[in-house]
């Protein structure tokens, strides 16, 4: 049996990567028409919060699971993609009000009567939340992307988007902010493809991305280095590190489609965002997506910051948030099973 030494093996270790780092790799969609691929995408939020020196934390997590399909590709590359969002779920922890969770398949889509949809006392009704997301289940909606994967254009979905707000109620629509506005259904849309430089490029290559607003109500945005971190035949690797800045201009609330936003309410929640201040901003993430189809494979984000704001009962208040969004493959049997309808795992794959 013939060995190989340890200065091979040093050498074999250090040569490959300098021979990939020299090949510039134009990584445009190859996927074909009539692919299709499921996902589960979540987005979860922790608070601390300090108010005039009483703590409380909040939280929420929301999981779209998402059947996507490429409906056209033109001769220049760009893509006709179809969303159907098949399933919600989702929890909330409110102080002194305890947990509050929701899932799409064990919900009708527009229960929740009129008179219930404010809670009292200036609180949302939880339970409507729960229906106004779960109301989203089953819709489908249709966005153009160029060949890097960036939406160039997306139905109008406003009307969908109102009435999960009318059955959210006022105060419900404005906690749900981030989910009900339509450049959330912008970044599950182009999370199919995961995020790809617009030109070729070697690994080790970088190049900036800003966004602004897709995950978040507040008036914040994102400044990222993005590194080309891996590549080979199955799949490639992208990194991202950055800061997350708050937005220059004027601050608005949405109060939904024909409403106002000059009420008591929305004025408090301009001013305290008007007024907002964000200190050690930082987000980092990773994406593995497929050369095979082209379609994502797993990805990872964090984000952290701390807020500083005045507070609603007077002084001033900070907010220590972190958020994490992951997506990964999944499957329809996988993604669409209830918890707890069966003790066995599922297997690898979904078979």
């Amino acid at each position: 049996m013939k060995r190989i030494s340890v200065p091979t093996l040093l050498f074999l270790s250090l040569a490959t990567p300098l021979a990939a780092q020299g090949a510039e790799q134009d990584l445009r969609i190859n996927a074909k028409k009539g692919a299709t691929a499921w996902f589960k995408h979540e987005s979860k939020m922790e608070q601390s919060i300090d108010m005039g020196g009483q703590q409380m934390d909040m939280g929420n997590s929301v999981t779209y699971t998402l059947q996507v399909s490429v409906k056209e590709i033109d001769d220049k590359g760009m893509i006709v993609l179809e969303t159907k969002i098949a399933r919600i779920a989702g929890a909330m922890t409110i102080p002194m009000m305890g947990d509050v969770e929701f899932d799409s398949l064990d919900q009708k889509a527009g229960e929740a009567p009129a008179e219930e949809e404010d809670g009292g006392m200036g609180m949302p009704n939880f339970d409507a939340i729960g229906v106004a997301m779960s109301s989203l289940s089953g819709t489908t909606f249709i966005a153009r992307l160029d060949p890097y994967g960036k939406v160039t254009s997306m139905d109008d979905l406003e009307k969908t988007l109102e009435a999960a707000r009318q059955k959210a109620g006022r105060m419900g629509a404005q906690m749900l902010g981030a989910q009900l506005n339509a450049k959330n259904f912008e970044r599950l849309a182009e999370s199919a493809f995961g995020p790809r430089p617009d030109k070729a490029m070697a690994v080790g290559g970088t190049w900036e991305r800003n966004e602004d607003g897709k995950s978040s109500s507040m008036p914040i945005q994102n400044k990222m280095k993005m590194t080309l971190a891996k590549h080979d035949d199955e799949a490639f690797v992208v990194t991202a590190t950055g800061t997350v800045e708050k937005t220059a201009g004027e601050v608005k609330v949405d109060a939904g489609e024909g409403k106002a936003d000059d009420d008591e309410a929305d004025a408090q929640t301009k001013e305290m965002l008007a007024k907002m201040e964000i200190k050690n901003g930082k987000l980092s993430g990773s994406a593995k997506v497929s050369r095979t189809d082209s379609f994502l494979l797993e990805s990872k984000s964090t984000t952290t910051m701390d807020l500083l704001m005045p507070s609603p009962m007077g002084g001033e208040m900070t907010i220590n948030q972190k958020m994490t969004v992951t997506t990964t493959r999944t499957t329809a049997e996988v993604a669409m099973k209830k918890a707890g309808a069966s003790k066995e795992a599922p297997k690898e794959g979904g078979k």
